[in-house]
């Protein structure tokens, strides 16, 4: 394997224990993915609401983390093929 190739896949590690971080720190009670997968009561998924704060931060953190984490994939897929 290149040294590309290894420092992305820990870049990658790295993230990926990121993303479950920040999803654990995300309220059981909020009207995201996270309230969802635990059950919570008050589900309001098609309510029009802003988020303030640090749910904001987690939230927007979630997603560039996550996009963060698919291109890595893809570049490490085609540093493989080579």
């Amino acid at each position: 394997m290149k040294v590309a190739s290894i420092i992305i896949i820990s870049i990658l590690m790295v993230i990926s224990f990121a993303i479950m971080f920040i999803s654990l720190l995300m309220a059981p009670d909020s009207n995201s993915f996270s309230g969802a997968l635990v059950g919570s009561g008050d589900l309001d998924l098609f309510k029009v609401s802003k988020e303030r704060g640090i749910k904001k931060v987690l939230k927007y953190s979630m997603l560039t983390l996550g996009m963060l984490l698919f291109i890595l994939c893809i570049v490490l897929r085609v540093l493989l093929q080579k």
